[in-house]
Formats: structure tokens, C-alpha cells, sequence
């Protein structure tokens, strides 16, 4: 039997990620769910923070929203396809495209969502990020550690880029980045039961699981998924 769940959730997986090139078809199969609408792009969305799983989503979501006045439903966040960024360009909403090593990615990837092998992780990183790509001029690229470190300076790129006129977050006040993790670890227990498998910050057992995941790199769908990786690095520091 858990088998069987493990192969329906694959295909599960299979579909969205299929789906996900096609705003037209994502939005039109899973906006059926309500807890997909909640995070979907809209016309009163004002702003999009999207990324491949796993690459601070969550911490720069509630950081951003921690400083600035704006209600769940008018961020894009979570779905973690590319419709979302489709459809914030064509609705010039301003977008934040987080990204983070495939290594490190697409292992915390499997330890949570044990139905995804590593081949397919992977394969799903090089897709969103390569079919983003052609868009670039149309967001403001974030990855990982500036997302942790410096997330003031991603929103204040995002206000030079948009003309707009978002709080910066003080990444210097210990008491502001506290109160952004005790949310998340609100979200976490709420969601997810506490899981350490599921947890939205650095943990210990999370990341020894994360290490005995076996990803070769020297793998060709690694080093297709390091390719794009380099190629946003290279967006993010100019």
C-alpha cells in the first residue's frame, strides 16, 4: 500500500510539473483547489516571490510581508512553477525569482517529498529555471544565501527595478529575522506537524539526511542543472 501512494503521488508530481509550462493549463486545473487560489498569481497581486522547492521561499515570503503591509492573498508564492512568473510578466507584476544550488536543492527536495527520485528532481530543476530564462530582463533573480543574508538589498533591487516603493528588510536586527522564523516554525507545525523532514529553516537531522542522499556530480543531468544554475548567478550579481 505505501508503495502505491509513493508511485500515485510521483504521478501526481508528474502532471503538475507537466502543466506548470502552460499557465493557460495549470491555472485552469488548479485553481479548483482553494488552497491553490490562495497563492496564485492574480490581477491584485502585487507582488511574486517564486522558485524551485526549497530555495528560502518561505523565509523570503513572511520576511517580505514581516516589513511590508500586504495581505496573503496579493504575493504569488509557493506553487513553485513557472505559470506564476509567466503570468506576473505578462501582468507586470514585480517578481523575485529565488534560486539555490541544485545540490542542495534538489537533496532537500527528496528528504521532504520522498515519491520524487533524484533523476526527476533534477530534471524539474533544469526545466523551471530554463524555461524562465528567456523572461530574464523581466525579474529580479535572488539566490539562496543573499535571500538569508541580505534580503533588504533584494527588495531594494526590486524597488530600482519596478519603481516601487516596498519596506527593506533590516537584515542587521536580530529581533525582526526571530520573529520571521517563529512564523515559519507557526507554518511548520500547522502544516506539517513539526516534521524535521518539512522544517523552513537550517536543522541538524535535516541536514545529515539531506547528505545521505546519493547525487553523483558528475552526472550529465547534474551538471545540465549546475549549467542554469551558474547561468542565474550570473544575473543575480550583476
Amino acid at each position: 500500500m505505501k508503495n502505491f501512494v509513493r508511485w500515485l503521488r510521483n504521478r501526481r508530481f508528474r502532471v503538475r510539473q507537466f502543466t506548470a509550462r502552460y499557465p493557460w493549463m495549470f491555472f485552469s486545473l488548479y485553481k479548483l483547489s482553494s488552497y491553490n487560489r490562495k497563492l496564485m498569481v492574480t490581477r491584485r497581486t502585487r507582488i511574486t516571490i517564486e522558485g524551485y522547492p526549497r530555495s528560502a521561499n518561505t523565509y523570503a515570503v513572511y520576511a517580505f510581508k514581516h516589513v511590508n503591509e500586504i495581505q496573503w492573498n496579493e504575493v504569488g508564492h509557493h506553487l513553485h512553477v513557472q505559470a506564476q512568473i509567466i503570468r506576473s510578466v505578462k501582468y507586470q507584476i514585480p517578481v523575485i525569482l529565488l534560486i539555490r544550488h541544485p545540490l542542495e536543492a534538489v537533496r532537500s527536495l527528496v528528504v521532504r517529498h520522498d515519491f520524487i527520485p533524484v533523476a526527476d528532481a533534477l530534471e524539474d530543476y533544469t526545466r523551471f529555471y530554463s524555461d524562465l530564462y528567456k523572461l530574464r530582463d523581466s525579474f529580479v533573480v535572488a539566490n539562496f544565501d543573499d535571500v538569508t543574508e541580505h534580503f533588504g538589498k533584494i527588495i531594494e533591487r526590486v524597488n530600482k527595478r519596478f519603481s516601487t516603493k516596498f519596506n527593506l528588510f533590516p537584515d542587521h536586527d536580530e529581533q525582526a529575522k526571530a520573529a520571521v522564523f517563529d512564523e515559519i516554525d507557526r507554518r511548520n507545525r500547522s502544516l506539517d506537524n513539526g516534521k524535521v523532514t518539512h522544517l523552513y529553516r537550517p536543522d541538524k537531522n535535516k541536514d545529515n539526511m539531506k547528505d545521505a542522499v546519493e547525487l553523483q556530480e558528475d552526472n550529465e543531468l547534474y551538471l545540465n542543472a549546475l549549467g542554469i544554475y551558474k547561468k542565474y548567478i550570473l544575473l543575480a550579481e550583476k
